[in-house]
């Protein structure tokens, strides 16, 4: 039985409010994957404790839980109903990503390719999920012949850090953006204009002059595009950019 049959069997358990959420989410599932419990109240015209309550009566202890299952339940029936569509779907997805990079600050972006054409030290920092897009730069660099010293972790890049002069070219990849972890091992606050931050933050609590921010944070939480995937692309294409400089 899957989740829509239990839902289904359910029916005459719920009360006139639950009702709602009942209607609705029988001809809207798909709404449940991207909607929080509030948007789904305000969607059925009920409060949150209504959503809760339905929830409950399905099993769940709360609407995280129940919207878990939803989410496996719809890209199960994709895959088994039409593989064709889920494909499409989801090529939809990365394309509505990808279009937003001509948001990016291209004056910053050329200004970066330029710092690592005519910089001598080069340093690259990412650590977690940001390592992965960091390391991609690293290799690629690499290949064009650029040397960079490269930190995939804090106590590594603590070390690192008290080695960059201000002449050097610092680049440092973060996802979220965030200074907590960062603060703990090495200072950014006093970043030289020659440090660059590359985020999906729009708003990075690292206050870094140049600050590269990319598209699809917002969009990742609400698809299957994977936030190391955005950032992969970005340092694609800045190395494409620069190797074309190089010729």
């Amino acid at each position: 039985m899957n989740l829509m049959d239990t839902i289904h069997l359910h029916k005459n358990d719920f009360s006139k409010t639950e009702r709602k959420v009942y209607d609705y989410i029988i001809q809207n599932p798909s709404a449940v994957e991207t909607a929080t419990i509030t948007k789904i109240a305000e969607l059925c015209q009920v409060s949150t404790s209504g959503i809760l309550r339905f929830c409950r009566v399905l099993g769940y202890k709360g609407y995280k839980d129940f919207r878990f299952d939803m989410v496996h339940y719809l890209h199960q029936e994709h895959i088994e109903v039409n593989p064709e569509n889920l494909f499409n779907q989801q090529i939809s997805q990365y394309l509505s990503v990808i279009r937003q990079f001509n948001n990016i600050d291209q004056n910053k972006l050329n200004q970066l390719i330029e710092q690592i054409k005519n910089t001598k030290t080069i340093y690259i920092i990412g650590v977690h999920y940001s390592s992965l897009p960091a390391k991609h730069l690293v290799l690629g660099l690499q290949d064009l012949g650029i040397n960079t010293y490269f930190a995939y972790d804090y106590m590594q890049a603590s070390h690192l850090y008290n080695t960059i002069h201000e002449d050097d070219l610092l680049i440092y990849f973060s996802i979220e953006g965030n200074q907590n972890n960062v603060s703990r091992f090495f200072d950014l606050s006093n970043a030289s204009e020659n440090t660059y931050l590359i985020t999906l933050n729009s708003k990075p609590k690292l206050s870094i002059e140049n600050t590269l921010i990319l598209p699809g944070y917002t969009l990742s939480k609400q698809s299957i595009v994977d936030l190391q995937s955005i950032v992969v692309i970005f340092v694609e294409l800045l190395l494409n950019m620069l190797h074309n400089t190089l010729k």
